[in-house]
């Protein structure tokens, strides 16, 4: 079918009553069904006399042409909405989880280096008291030792 047969097919659909109610029938069942249950509207309903020949065709390319357009079915879309508020909030508790324990590594690890400058400290301090009871000794003998 060429373009111009598709717009005649098109404009006949539109201007006949009987057609363009079944027209928007049929984008109402393409909404609430989708793209894969609209081909068999034509057969499935009186809408084959009420519109221009190769109904099916028409009613294809129609679909064709909402598709390259980024049109979904109401229900998909609704469907993709939710999906879309599950992810977000996964993605919030996931985040907020990576949060909870980067501060608990954080606090943890900053126990660990409290812990460590502590013995550090108390082993510097007892090594500072052995060199200072070891030079009081050494000044001691050397005392005894001059006299």
């Amino acid at each position: 079918m060429s373009n111009e047969e598709m717009f005649e097919n098109l404009m006949g659909l539109l201007n006949n009553p009987l057609g363009k109610n079944n027209f928007l029938d049929f984008f109402l069942a393409l909404q609430r069904r989708g793209f894969e249950a609209a081909p068999g509207y034509g057969s499935l309903t009186g809408a084959q006399n009420a519109i221009p020949p190769n109904p099916l065709e028409l009613y294809t390319r129609m679909m064709d042409f909402y598709m390259v357009l980024g049109l979904v079915p109401r229900a998909k879309y609704d469907q993709a909405l939710r999906d879309n508020e599950e992810l977000r909030q996964e993605n919030k508790l996931l985040k907020d989880t990576l949060r909870e324990l980067q501060f608990n590594i954080v606090r943890e690890g900053g126990a660990r280096i409290q812990d460590t400058w502590r013995e550090i400290t108390q082993r510097q301090l007892e090594l500072n008291k052995e060199v200072g009871q070891n030079f009081c000794e050494l000044i001691k003998q050397w005392q005894l030792t001059e006299r």
